[in-house]
């Protein structure tokens, strides 16, 4: 129900002035007499004004008369003293002032529009502490609006308009609170008994949207104070200080720290499962080496990422994992690069191998005939040629066949590597993976090394073959079998 919109419907007014403030409602107008609304019709406009709420309707005559009417007297409500001796045409002022309060979780906001923008106003800490008081003693807080068509929440707040709505809060705030005085050094505390689940928006946002940047805001000043090792607010200054591997002291404006979510995410995963203080202990290490700007504390995106893979490698079921994991590393990489360095000499053995294997043949076949004649045609018979390049195309084929198989070794070699990497994905971040393995470096650069190697010899491997075809053809009476298939062709 539009309480205001009520307002004017009944007393027939085009213009209310609203004021919400963040425990009090307040509208004038004015009106004429003559269309003041019965007793009846004010009473029922009484009766949308939340029961837990206290309310004073002030209506003042042209003379100065005054009738209040309030939660204990709308039932004996009495316009006499105030109508006695106006005319149709004299005016009534009307003032509305709704003070506010929280009961069975629920407070209302009555103008959403003027509440947020009071509450979008005030300094960063006086909304801290009202909203502190508000939620104290409280496992949520919804706040029931009035007017304006608005849904969205946080893990402990709710904003809805829907009298109908149900709100289930995401946490045990009163644990998380506890948690946070036990893993944090918080010194303000007890004045601002607030966390980052009470701002933290989760899901739709249906209309609302003013308050996100300060929601946000909070949101991240609280996660900073609960992550880092100690924290103290005065006259707008966040004193912070991060123990772990280094020690790190900062002062940071209030109104210099915006919404960021990593302290936010930070702060989520140290409270949510698992033992805090042991996770925060490990949040500080990581954060004090990371944190490098004496003036701000600016996370990158691996940080988060670190921190977890820390987290991991401290839990025990993963220490023989990662002891294994280091040593299966080391050994592994050294061996792949060993491997792939051979596959560079393994084409240059074959090629002489191969070398050896055609001179042997020559001696063996050629040379013998050498004792038996003085002429170089009966040595190079087409029957001699012929063999000789067949032997030639063998060879041939068969560097083709090396070639292929140095290329298929350097793929499974390669794909053992990556296989590696993934298995370590569980308790490695992939910052870390990245880093151990030198970002594929050594790899890249051994593999290129080898690839180049093997196409240099293969282009030699090929020259020469090409070139002992050429010379039989060309050098020789009888020829070959391409000479002879071209004269047969052309």
């Amino acid at each position: 129900m539009k309480l205001f919109s009520e307002f004017n419907k009944v007393f027939q007014i085009d213009n209310i002035s609203i004021s919400e403030r963040l425990n009090t409602a307040e509208a004038s107008f004015t009106t004429k007499f003559q269309i003041l609304p019965s007793i009846e019709a004010i009473r029922s406009l009484c009766n949308l004004i939340s029961d837990r709420d206290d309310f004073c309707l002030t209506f003042k005559s042209d003379s100065d008369d005054i009738v209040y009417v309030t939660n204990q007297s709308f039932a004996s409500l009495d316009f006499s003293i105030l109508t006695e001796n106006l005319s149709p045409e004299d005016d009534i002022d009307v003032k509305i002032q709704i003070d506010k309060k929280v009961s069975d979780s629920k407070f209302s906001i009555y103008d959403f529009s003027s509440f947020s923008k009071d509450l979008s106003q005030r300094p960063i800490l006086e909304v801290l502490r009202w909203f502190s008081n508000q939620l104290h003693r409280e496992r949520y807080l919804k706040f029931e609006i009035y007017d304006d068509d608005i849904s969205f929440s946080t893990r402990t707040m709710a904003f809805e308009s829907s009298e109908n709505a149900t709100f289930k809060p995401k946490i045990d705030r009163n644990q998380r609170l506890n948690d946070c005085k036990d893993a944090a050094c918080f010194y303000n505390m007890n004045t601002f008994e607030v966390i980052p689940d009470d701002f933290i928006i989760e899901g739709v946002m249906r209309s609302g949207d003013c308050l996100k940047p300060l929601f946000g805001k909070l949101a991240t000043v609280l996660s900073l104070a609960y992550v880092t090792t100690s924290t103290s607010i005065a006259d707008r200054v966040m004193n912070v200080q991060i123990s772990g591997q280094k020690t790190a002291t900062y002062k940071l404006s209030i109104d210099d720290i915006h919404e960021d979510e990593k302290w936010q995410n930070i702060y989520t995963w140290i409270y949510t499962d698992g033992n805090p203080t042991d996770k925060a202990l490990i949040a500080h290490n990581v954060i004090s080496l990371y944190c490098k700007d004496a003036k701000k504390i600016n996370l990158d995106d691996e940080v988060f990422e670190a921190i977890k893979s820390n987290y991991n490698l401290y839990l025990r079921k993963n220490v023989t994992q990662y002891l294994d994991m280091k040593r299966e590393l080391a050994e592994f990489i050294q061996n792949v690069v060993a491997h792939v360095g051979d596959y560079a000499l393994a084409i240059l053995d074959k090629f002489k191998k191969n070398l050896i294997a055609i001179f042997g043949f020559l001696f063996t076949v050629v040379l013998t005939k050498i004792g038996g004649t003085q002429k170089w045609d009966e040595i190079f018979t087409r029957d001699t040629i012929y063999l000789i390049e067949f032997f030639v195309c063998g060879s041939f084929a068969y560097m083709i066949l090396c070639f292929f198989e140095i290329r298929f070794k350097l793929k499974k070699t390669k794909e053992g590597y990556i296989q590696l990497k993934e298995n370590y994905r569980d308790i490695l971040s992939d910052i870390e993976i990245k880093e151990a393995f030198k970002d594929d470096e050594l790899l890249r650069n051994t593999e290129s090394s080898t690839r180049r190697s093997t196409i240099i010899w293969s282009i030699a491997w090929g020259i020469l073959l090409v070139a002992a075809i050429i010379i039989i053809e060309v050098f020789t009476a009888n020829h070959g079998l391409f000479v002879w298939l071209w004269n047969k062709v052309f």
